[in-house]
């Protein structure tokens, strides 16, 4: 794991103990653990739309240039409701909002952002995202997060949404007040892990 902030270095710390615990004692260190550096959040992952093909069809610093310039617009309204940018990952944004409302208001606002940065560039400037959001407990560092609906997130974000698409695990929808639950639609059943899961559909604000 990158990063030498305190909670990066008090994980280290535990994963050093729990390597000298015996099987029996780490539920136990583990609930310590947790309870220091785990809190719920909602977790948003996006993918850029065709990012292999632009990359080749018109380099990599081309890509770098369109990409770094969105992101400086998107920061404003991703920090206006509550979020933060955790990483990114190659094409990729991981950002972590405080509830799945600030969510998918910070979703919308990166939308109408996106729209903004596209408008009269050419289509080879143009950037489209898709977008996972999941939520839950999850292990929060300075420059990452781990848990299950992160990785979920990121399932739903990088490989079934498409351009423009929001996708929201089951924890992160039912959490959400009924002036952004109208907006829901049902996706369908998505395995994972062996089991059906039900995904909703955040759909474009009017």
């Amino acid at each position: 794991m990158s990063g030498s902030g305190p909670r990066t270095r008090r994980l280290r710390s535990i994963l050093k103990r729990r390597e000298l615990t015996t099987p029996e004692r780490r539920p136990a260190l583990d609930a310590r653990g947790l309870g220091v550096l785990a809190r719920p959040l909602a977790i948003v992952y996006t993918d850029t739309d065709d990012f292999t093909h632009r990359a080749a069809r018109d380099g990599i610093l081309h890509f770098l240039m369109c990409f770094d310039r969105a992101l400086r617009q998107l920061r404003p309204g991703i920090t206006q409701h509550g979020g933060r940018v955790v990483k990114v990952e190659a094409d990729s944004l991981m950002l972590a909002f405080p509830d799945p409302p600030s969510a998918c208001r910070g979703v919308d606002a990166m939308e109408k952002a996106l729209r903004r940065v596209n408008r009269g560039r050419p289509t080879n400037e143009q950037l489209a995202f898709s977008y996972g959001i999941g939520f839950g407990q999850v292990l929060e560092l300075e420059e990452d997060v781990f848990g299950l609906e992160v990785n979920l997130a990121s399932k739903l974000g990088e490989y079934l949404a498409r351009p423009g698409e929001v996708l929201l695990t089951p924890s992160a929808a039912e959490t959400l007040p009924a002036p952004l639950r109208r907006r829901l639609v049902p996706y369908g059943q998505v395995g994972f892990a062996g089991r059906p899961m039900p995904v909703q559909r955040l759909r474009p604000r009017p």
